[in-house]
C-alpha cells in the first residue's frame, strides 16, 4: 500500500485536485487492491442509482440531496479511461463465470446484522433474516421521525456489503435488499426498491417500518390493518401495530398486540412483547 491506495474514496468523490487524480489514475493499473475497490464502489453507486431513479414512492420521501444518476454519469464521463476497463472486466465475468444462484449462506452475516449483541430497529421486518431476535437497544443521537439516530461514530463501523446486494438485485430478492437497506439506515434506497415491488402482505409489513421511522403513525396502521384481516396472527404486523398504536398513546390496544405475540411463543420476541405489554397496561389505566 501507498499514498495513492488511502486516496480512493477522494478520488471516487471528485475531491482530489486534479494533479492528485492524474496521479491515482496512473496508480489504478498498477493496484489489484485499488482496481477492486473502485469496481466494488462503482457497483454501490450503480445500484444507488438504479434505485433512486425507480418510480415514485407510495409514501413521501426525503428529497435526496442532488441528482445521484447524473452525478454517477457525469463521474463516469470525467473518468472513461478508468472505468471503461472495469466495465469489461465485468462483462466478460458475466459471460465466461457460470452464474449461480446464491443461498442464504452466501450472503454475509453482516449485511443483516446478525454479528451484532443488540439491533438497533425496534420494528420488525418481513425478511425472516433480518427479524432473528436480540435484545432492542435504541441508537444514540437526537430524535428523528420517532425513532433515534445513530451515533456517526457508530454508524460508519458497519458497511453494507456490495456483492452480496448485487447478487440479491439479481435473483430479485426485494425482501433481502429492502431489509438490508433499512438495517443500515438507507431509508431512501429501501422506499425506492418497495416503489418497485408487486402487492404483498410482506411488502406492507415492510412498508409499515418505513411510516414508523418517519413518525407516520396513522400511515402505519392503515398499511398493517388490512394484513391482520388477512393473517391475523402475523408476529411482524401485530408487533408495528403495538408500536404505532402505542405512539398514538391507545396503549390498551397496544397491549393487547403485545399479548398476542407473545401467545405466539417465539422465542426472544415473546419475552419482549410480554414486558412491553406489562409496561403498557399500568399507563392505560
Amino acid at each position: 500500500m501507498n499514498a495513492h491506495c488511502t486516496r480512493l474514496h477522494l478520488f471516487m468523490d471528485g475531491e482530489l485536485s486534479e494533479s492528485d487524480a492524474e496521479g491515482f489514475r496512473n496508480h489504478l493499473p498498477r493496484c489489484a487492491a485499488c482496481e477492486g475497490g473502485l469496481r466494488d464502489l462503482l457497483q454501490l453507486e450503480l445500484l444507488a442509482a438504479r434505485a433512486l431513479s425507480t418510480g415514485a414512492v407510495e409514501a413521501p420521501a426525503a428529497k435526496p440531496e442532488g441528482n445521484n444518476v447524473v452525478a454517477l454519469s457525469s463521474w463516469v464521463r470525467r473518468n472513461a479511461r478508468v472505468v471503461a476497463p472495469l466495465a469489461m472486466a465485468a462483462s466478460l465475468c458475466a459471460i465466461f463465470v457460470p452464474r449461480m444462484m446464491p443461498s442464504d449462506a452466501d450472503v454475509p452475516a453482516v449485511v443483516f446484522l446478525e454479528n451484532q449483541d443488540a439491533r438497533r430497529l425496534e420494528a420488525r421486518l418481513s425478511d425472516p433474516r433480518a427479524d432473528k431476535h436480540r435484545p432492542y437497544s435504541p441508537m444514540r443521537g437526537p430524535r428523528h421521525g420517532g425513532a433515534e439516530l445513530a451515533d456517526p461514530a457508530e454508524a460508519g463501523k458497519v458497511t453494507l456489503p456490495l456483492r452480496p446486494l448485487a447478487r440479491m438485485e439479481e435473483r430479485k430478492d426485494f425482501r433481502g435488499i429492502v431489509a438490508a437497506y433499512v438495517l443500515h439506515g438507507q431509508w431512501q434506497q429501501a422506499q425506492a426498491v418497495l416503489a418497485r415491488e408487486p402487492a404483498s402482505l410482506a411488502r406492507d409489513i415492510d412498508l409499515s417500518v418505513v411510516a414508523l421511522q418517519d413518525s407516520r403513525y396513522q400511515d402505519a396502521l392503515n398499511l398493517l390493518d388490512p394484513v391482520l384481516r388477512t393473517d391475523p396472527r402475523n408476529p411482524q404486523a401485530l408487533w408495528n401495530r403495538a408500536i404505532a398504536l402505542r405512539e398514538l398513546g391507545q396503549k390498551e390496544s397496544a397491549a393487547r398486540d403485545f399479548e398476542q405475540v407473545a401467545a405466539l411463543g417465539e422465542p426472544g420476541w415473546s419475552d419482549e412483547a410480554r414486558k412491553l405489554a406489562g409496561e403498557l397496561r399500568p399507563a392505560a389505566r
